[in-house]
């Protein structure tokens, strides 16, 4: 009896848990230029849906918090961004690379 007590308030604490955290957020960005130059301003525009707080790893060495960023890239080459997007609890992520030249 103990045992099933203590299985059902489990389950009740995770479905309270779960409920507050509110909605899956969709983690959805763009950028701009699509193909920037080093020294140059690239605007991430955030079109995440159903979250609180963002975190982005711009790929060299950089990280940042705010919705919708402006980064500038001081070398060429290849950069995984990273985009986490927050709700509570949950959270999603997007992964693309950019590419900047010259």
């Amino acid at each position: 009896m103990k045992q099933k007590l203590i299985a059902v308030f489990v389950s009740i604490t995770l479905s309270i848990l779960v409920a507050s955290c509110g909605k899956e957020p969709i983690a959805d960005f763009s950028w701009e230029p699509e193909q920037p130059k080093a020294g140059e301003e690239v605007k991430f525009t955030n079109l995440s849906t159903d979250a609180k707080s963002y975190s982005w790893n711009f790929g060299d060495m950089s990280i940042g918090s705010e919705t919708n960023p402006i980064h500038v890239y001081k070398k060429t080459g290849t950069f995984i961004v990273d985009l986490r997007a927050h709700n509570g609890l949950l959270s999603n992520e997007k992964t693309v690379t950019i590419t900047v030249t010259d």
